[in-house]
């Protein structure tokens, strides 16, 4: 193989699929990179045999060919030389990287021993916009599980009906659910998980992809197509839990307010409740001879350190209300909503409580009260 490509075009190539690597592996070989002609382009992969990403890059071909190196050292280099172009060739194994101020061999492996990553771009789902999609996985994707106890709890979760697709995601604690439009799809309905990690990097390539999104899927996996990248993965298997029922939809008291507030307030009151959990406690009551008017109070307090509280001033349906949560939970959704005003809806003392923008741009967030 000898290519010839630009410097910056390899760089971002493989930085986008050296994360794919995995840090410890019983098999070798998936500590490498493979690069390999394709049709004129040069096509980097990466896989973990549940992830995998196939990015191709302009190049000019001089010999076809294949070798696989190893991720993190040429991931590196080629990050670290500030040459306009570099060529890559290969000879059996070794491969040399040559441009106008550096030059290096590096030793590679054969190519027999890679995992192919399967092309399932005819399997095609749906279309969505790129921007919208992108908004989703920041909006849902923080809620999923951090451990595998529950594995169907550590993905996402997506279900597509006629040219609505919700995406979703809980810890049982938490839901997060954002509801988009899809430009184009398949006429079917369809619902799977897709792993975290998985979501996380369709995340971080969305910022550069172009106006829309091609989704594929074969049954038991999904491909992300970003026309020059493909990033394929494995679906979680098993049933996602009904969690519409947890939603509420009768309140005892609702507040309108504006949403940087809540936030500082929340992080203030979290300094004080480290050494209870984060839990802490808000209260809202209505302003005596205003009407609709009320005052929300969030306490933070630990017995080793001391305590804290704030006030804010609400617009207020409902009863008072006194209830506890957990603030990290309130601070983590409060930055992905987009309105500058929040609703926060309060189903009682031990039902869950709902955040929303106040324009309701079909996204929601649910969250479960700590017993005092």
């Amino acid at each position: 193989m000898k290519v010839t490509c630009v410097q910056e075009n390899l760089q971002k190539a493989l930085s986008h699929s050296s994360r794919i690597i995995p840090s410890r592996s019983s098999l070798p070989i998936l500590e490498n990179i493979l690069l390999s002609t394709d049709q004129g382009r040069l096509r980097i992969s990466a896989t973990d045999l549940e992830l995998g990403m196939n990015y191709w890059i302009g190049a000019k071909i001089e010999q076809d060919g294949a070798v696989a190196v190893p991720s993190r050292l040429i991931t590196e280099f080629i990050s670290n030389i500030k040459d306009e172009r570099v060529s890559v060739a290969s000879n059996e194994t070794d491969v040399s990287i040559e441009g106008e101020k550096y030059n290096a061999t590096i030793k590679g492996v054969g190519v027999e021993d890679f995992p192919s990553i399967p092309d399932i771009t005819k399997n095609h789902l749906f279309s969505v916009s790129s921007k919208e999609l992108s908004l989703a996985i920041a909006q849902v994707a923080f809620a999923a599980a951090a451990d595998n106890a529950r594995p169907v709890l550590s993905g996402v979760f997506f279900e597509l009906e006629k040219d609505i697709l919700k995406i979703a995601a809980t810890d049982s604690y938490r839901l997060a659910e954002k509801t988009i439009k899809v430009i184009s799809k398949e006429k079917t309905s369809k619902s799977f998980i897709v792993p975290s990690r998985a979501i996380m990097e369709a995340g971080k390539l969305l910022k550069e992809a172009g106006e829309k999104i091609d989704i594929c899927f074969d049954g038991n996996q999904i491909l992300f197509n970003f026309g020059s990248v493909h990033l394929l993965s494995r679906l979680i298997d098993g049933q996602y839990p009904n969690y519409s029922q947890i939603i509420p939809t009768d309140y005892e008291c609702e507040i309108g307010l504006n949403k940087e507030e809540l936030l500082a307030v929340c992080r203030v009151a979290s300094l004080f409740a480290r050494e209870s959990a984060n839990s802490i406690k808000l209260n809202v009551r209505p302003e005596k001879g205003k009407d609709g008017a009320g005052m929300l109070s969030i306490l933070g307090q630990g017995a080793q350190i001391g305590e804290s509280t704030s006030r804010i001033p609400v617009s207020m349906k409902g009863k008072e209300m006194e209830v506890s949560f957990n603030a990290k939970y309130i601070i983590d959704a409060l930055p992905n909503i987009l309105e500058k005003n929040i609703t926060v809806k309060f189903g009682g003392k031990i039902n869950p409580g709902v955040i929303q923008g106040e324009g309701k741009d079909g996204y929601l967030y649910v969250i479960m009260p700590l017993r005092s």
